[in-house]
């Protein structure tokens, strides 16, 4: 019986990963200029991003905690994958601009297919699509897979997705 439950998850976890790789077309946006987005998949930039800043050089004071969040995709993206970012970023604009724009939280959108983004995705076992939520406070590293979430909801059901995106980045702000 465990062996068939076994089989059964990695059968789900593998639709997951895989799901992107339909052949469906890329789509590229643009990005909202009130979140910074570092985006080393397309062209997509705005101020902090064109001007060279990373995620390493804003200065946030060491006893907050700072957020990372990790929107991984391949070159041909899904609905879903769209829907998920799309979700991602409106939460983003809407309950957390502050935090955005002072660079305690920062969204890092990125190809798992670019060669620069080789060692990012292992750590992640990203290599497909995946969106995890990262905190770290105190040199600790706290990180939470929302993929499934993302999958189960950010196309279909947009509340339910951002309900708890913004529940997990709520917990990892205090």
């Amino acid at each position: 019986m465990r062996k068939i439950k076994a089989l059964i998850g990695i059968i789900v976890l593998s639709m997951l990963m895989f799901s992107c790789n339909s052949g469906a077309k890329e789509n590229t946006q643009k990005s909202d200029s009130s979140i910074v987005v570092v985006d080393t998949s397309s062209a997509v930039s705005n101020d902090a991003v064109s001007s060279g800043e990373s995620q390493s050089t804003v200065d946030v004071k060491a006893d907050v905690p700072k957020i990372f969040i990790y929107s991984f995709h391949v070159t041909n993206r899904c609905a879903s994958c769209i829907a998920i970012e799309e979700s991602t970023k409106k939460v983003l604009n809407t309950y957390f601009k502050n935090e955005v724009n002072s660079g305690q939280i920062k969204l890092n959108i990125l190809n798992v297919d670019d060669k620069e983004n080789e060692k990012i995705a292992e750590k992640y076992q990203a290599f497909g699509s995946g969106l995890f939520v990262t905190r770290l406070f105190k040199g600790k590293e706290s990180t939470t897979d929302l993929t499934g979430d993302g999958f189960k909801y950010a196309r279909n059901k947009q509340d339910k997705f951002i309900e708890v995106l913004k529940g997990k980045i709520q917990e990892y702000l205090k």
